[in-house]
């Protein structure tokens, strides 16, 4: 049953929405809970969770549930297993249980003392099924037999009448010194310290059947099983209002009732199902997501506002405080079905109607809001990665099979002409469209891919998202070359940002007034100021739930709402507050996908994921949750030798200031919590020992152990802070740790050490003179054996100098071809410039870089087995090296790619050793284990420098042979192409080639295109 009255902050923070789904954290005895029946509800002046079950009482701190059962009292243990009524006296800071077999057991939280009364001590019936508390102190007892009144000093208890059963015990709020009992005859009966009245049963009850009571300040209810709901005044049992406990569509028999804070009636049956009674006497069926299967048995508020509900065979269960901002009643209609193509969605279209859905294998719409979805033919077994409608109509459908241009009914036309048919994002400007894909960026004019230069830097990337700001620049993130911006000039160039390293991995933008936001892959969330350039970045260390962030909704509050790989983080950018939502919140998704995500008019957010959508309200998730608590909930220490007790000993610290450790105590554990049953998973916890820790520990989860082994003697405070959704640290929960000395260490003990030093000083002085001598004949033969080590050492130090020789020729070849690595390429080079700095030469002759491929090797792999193809690679990278001079460089550049280094006067040289490499190859076949392979290569190369005075960098010559080898390639394989400079080439063009921003078609006067036949 509820408590009659809770605290205002209770209130406040307890919220059950009005949409009807309500989703359940379940916890059974798989997780901890000592049975799955639970009878009785309370809550502490910690906000510990008290459980009572027919099999022990739990203590629940939001993570672990601590049970005690029948037992001696002075271990812990209890006068009954079987627990039927609770109820804390926060004055007192004692815990009223009443049991089902052995009377009332009351329990002293910080002292541990236990007070016991059965039917010796006065008491009417061994059953005690209700409690009722008097806040002048002492309490009402319902028993099976009557009620009774035990007063504070727990000495006895005193029948106030022979009633029969009592089902429920409410204290009247107010200092008014009553309690008001409900028989399961129906009859109410008004206690008060001394005596006993009985109010008349409600009218229309019937005699028997009633199972449940409770009051409030402004009215009381009675529940019966059958016959109804009844709303009385608590002065004289006049009947109110009375209400079917069976409309809309409930037929099980009531089996519990709670009153909330706000008036409105929790109503539980005997089925499972929970109702509630709103404010205008509606009572409205709630759907429950993975809710009991057994009778409901209680209903509780905790003081945070948790909701709980006890049910029969069940377990326990909390409604989940995020409720208020999961949308349930939406996103059932977004509920997979067997004719989705998918649960995966990857692109949503809501605004408007037909509403549209795509997946990883498909697309549906469907023509009203609350209509059925239709799977759309012309999309079947496509992943449909964004939906934009287009100017004038219809649809633009980006998959990645390519992107259409959709009627909205049965006709999708294939656009053509795009560097990737994997389309990622599109940005939609009137007749101008922006596409994103996989292999680059393409703009449509009228629906037709037009060709953009200057959009080549981008060529061949995977581009991921596309974004305009408010400054009128266009900002494309990619997957692996970070972030890009196209300004006025129209040509996209590398951003990186000031103050902070950009991850590479781009995967959302959004942009605001002020600056704009890029979400990363593993890199977390960067805001970035577009007029300085500046940058700051959050990861999960400031309190993001993942550091991959898929798409970026802002909200009417100016907050961010961010998809990740876990669940959702929510980025207040004005206080720097991060909250996180995730499955114990009610997300149907814990890892949502790229692009599935979209804001409505109305203010809802949608998230697509791997398992359907999301729904969120905003507004239903405040600026700040609700503080956790810290708790600090075991002491263990090992058993000691003259200790009975074997194994852990575990004393209770909840209410402790202070602990007192013997010496033997060498290693000993603190358990604590963070307590939030608000958010549990998403509290957070940190502590530090002074004198131990010089910074504050953050544990992983929101709850730890901290164990300490050999701490020296001494006064130690231990101090431990909560975090609640938030992620705002409250107040401390401190513990002062007195380290006492081992009896050695006593200042007594000091003073005889001091006696026994004294006198051991005369006996060492005679002993002096013998040791020096001892000590000068060990020093001789130590130094014999320093010389002889010494001896040992250089020869040891040799063979590892011959070692490490052999080990830097290794990292220096590959490993397979036993040619040189690129590192040995960049060491080559250097010592190449270095000896020619030295030395004052003029600028040498120019080096000619030639990237040689074997064609078609795959083949070779796929018909003959990696085997074949090693061993081919092999004799290539021999034919190479015997086609060189002893100055010359082979390197293995990357699978079956190869870079010749060769310094040569003229291109003439050059086009000579190309057709000798490529001849060498093509004529004759290479030796394998099989026989012989005929295989061809193709060859491109450039000089280095390009142009004399106009070095550029190496690297750039070894990307130009590079493209050169790519147009042998495309002209038949089996051939070479090269490029070298005019002596009066232009020197911006001449940069713009090495920088690839000029194609080797248009290079005009800069360079000769150098083919097989041509100078």
């Amino acid at each position: 049953m509820l408590p009659s009255s809770l605290p205002v902050a209770a209130a406040e923070a307890m919220h059950l929405p009005g949409h009807g789904v309500l989703q359940l954290d379940a916890y059974a005895t798989a997780d901890g809970l000592s049975q799955s029946a639970v009878t009785a509800l309370a809550s502490d002046d910690q906000d510990l969770l008290w459980i009572g079950t027919q099999d022990g009482l739990n203590r629940f701190d939001g993570h672990r549930f601590q049970v005690q059962r029948l037992g001696p009292a002075e271990a812990g243990g209890l006068a009954s297993s079987s627990i039927d009524a609770m109820a804390f006296d926060p004055g007192h800071r004692r815990l009223w249980l009443g049991t089902n077999d052995a009377g009332l057991e009351v329990v002293d939280l910080p002292g541990g003392r236990h007070w016991r009364l059965g039917t010796g001590a006065g008491l009417s019936h061994s059953q005690v099924g209700a409690i009722a508390l008097d806040p002048r102190g002492g309490a009402w007892l319902g028993t099976g037999a009557g009620i009774d009144r035990v007063e504070p000093t727990l000495a006895r208890a005193r029948p106030l009448g022979a009633t029969g059963t009592i089902v429920a015990l409410e204290t009247l709020p107010g200092d008014t010194g009553h309690a008001l009992g409900l028989g399961a005859d129906c009859r109410l009966w008004r206690a008060a310290a001394t005596t006993l009245q009985p109010p008349p049963a409600p009218a229309g009850a019937e005699a028997g059947g009633c199972i449940g009571l409770a009051v409030s300040a402004a009215s009381a209810w009675v529940a019966h099983a059958r016959a109804g709901l009844f709303r009385i005044d608590p002065a004289d049992g006049r009947v109110l209002a009375r209400h079917d406990p069976h409309a809309g569509g409930l037929q099980a028999p009531v089996s519990a009732i709670g009153l909330l804070p706000d008036e409105r009636l929790l109503v539980g049956y005997q089925d499972g199902r929970v109702a509630l009674l709103d404010e205008y006497g509606v009572l409205r069926p709630q759907r429950l997501e993975d809710g009991p299967d057994s009778a409901i048995t209680r209903f509780f508020v905790g003081p945070s506002g948790s909701v709980w509900i006890g049910a029969y065979t069940s377990g326990l269960f909390r409604v989940r405080a995020a409720n208020q901002a999961l949308r349930g009643d939406v996103r059932a209609g977004f509920e997979p079905t067997t004719h989705w193509p998918s649960r995966s969605l990857r692109s949503l279209w809501l605004e408007g109607l037909p509403q549209l859905v795509g997946s990883d294998a498909g697309m549906l719409k469907r023509g009203r809001a609350d209509g059925p979805w239709e799977p759309v033919p012309a999309f079947a077994g496509m992943s449909v990665r964004v939906l934009r409608p287009a100017a004038g109509g219809g649809w633009w459908v980006g998959t990645h099979a390519g992107l259409w241009r959709w009627d909205g009914a049965d006709h999708a036309e294939a656009v053509a002409g795009l560097p990737d048919p994997k389309v990622e994002d599109l940005l939609v400007e009137g007749r101008t469209v922006w596409v994103a894909t996989r292999g680059g960026l393409a703009r449509l004019e009228h629906g037709v891919a037009v060709a953009v230069p200057e959009l080549a830097p981008l060529r061949g990337q995977l581009l991921t998202s596309l974004q305009r700001d408010a400054g009128g620049d266009l900002w494309i993130g990619s997957n692996a070359d970070g972030l890009w911006r196209i300004g006025g000039d129209g040509v996209p160039r590398r951003f990186r940002p000031a103050g902070t390293s950009m991850h590479d991995s781009v995967w959302s933008l959004h942009a605001d007034r002020r600056g704009l936001w890029a979400g990363t892959y593993s890199g977390g969330l960067y805001r970035i100021d577009t007029g300085n350039g500046h940058s700051r970045r959050w990861t999960t260390a400031d309190g993001l739930s993942n550091d991959t962030i898929y798409r970026i909704l802002p909200d009417a509050a100016g907050r961010l709402w961010l998809s990740t790989n876990n669940g959702l983080s929510v980025l207040d950018p004005g206080s720097g507050i991060v909250q996180t939502l995730g499955r114990r919140d009610g997300l149907r998704n814990t890892e949502f996908n790229s692009g599935a995500a979209v804001a409505t008019r109305d203010g809802l957010l949608y998230f697509g994921g791997i398992a359907g959508v999301d729904v969120i309200d905003p507004a239903g998730l405040p600026a700040r949750s609700p503080p956790a608590r810290p708790l600090l909930t075991v002491l263990r220490t090992p058993s000691r030798l003259d200790d009975p007790v074997q194994g852990l000993r575990e004393t209770g610290i909840v209410y402790a200031d202070a602990i007192a450790l013997d010496h033997r105590d060498s290693l000993f554990t603190i358990a604590m919590a963070a307590l939030d049953f608000t958010a549990p998973d998403a509290a957070r916890l940190r502590y530090r020992l002074d004198g131990v820790h010089a910074d504050w520990v953050h544990p992983p989860a929101p709850h730890a152990e901290l164990t300490l082994s050999q701490l020296p003697p001494g006064r130690y405070t231990l101090q431990v802070q909560a975090a609640g959704r938030d992620g705002q640290f409250g107040p401390s929960r401190t513990l002062r740790i007195d380290m006492a000395p081992p009896p050695w260490r006593h200042p007594a003990a000091l003073a005889a050490y001091l006696a026994t030093g004294i006198a051991l000083l005369a006996w060492l002085g005679l002993q002096t003179r013998a040791r020096f001598r001892r000590e000068r004949e060990r020093s001789e033969r130590l130094d014999r054996l320093v010389a002889e080590r010494t001896v040992q050492l250089e020869d040891a130090n040799r063979r590892l100098r011959e070692a490490n020789a052999a080990l830097d020729a290794d990292t220096r070849l590959d490993p397979l071809t036993r040619v040189s690595n690129r590192r040995d390429l960049h060491d080559w080079l250097g010592r190449r410039e270095a000896a020619a700095q030295a030395q004052g030469r003029p600028a040498p002759a120019p080096l000619y870089f030639f990237m040689v491929d074997i064609d078609d090797f795959k083949q070779v792999n796929d018909r003959h087995g990696h085997g074949v193809g090693d061993e081919v690679l092999v004799q290539f990278a021999e034919r190479l090296r015997r086609l060189c001079r002893d100055d010359d460089l082979v390197v293995r550049w990357g699978g079956e790619e190869f870079l010749v280094v060769s310094q040569l006067p003229r291109a003439e040289g050059a086009t000579h050793l190309a057709e000798r490499l490529r001849a060498a190859v093509a004529g004759q076949p290479l030796p394998v284990r099989d026989g012989a392979l005929a295989l061809t290569c193709s060859v491109g190369f450039a000089p280095w420098p390009l142009a004399a005075g106009r070095a550029g960098l190496w690297e750039q010559s070894v990307d130009l042979a590079d493209r050169c080898l790519y147009l042998a390639k495309h002209s038949g394989k089996d051939t070479w192409v090269g490029v070298a400079a005019d002596a009066d080439a232009e020197a911006g063009a001449l940069e713009a080639l090495l920088q690839g921003r000029l194609d080797l078609g248009d290079a005009g006067g800069v360079v000769h295109l150098l083919r097989p036949g041509t100078r």
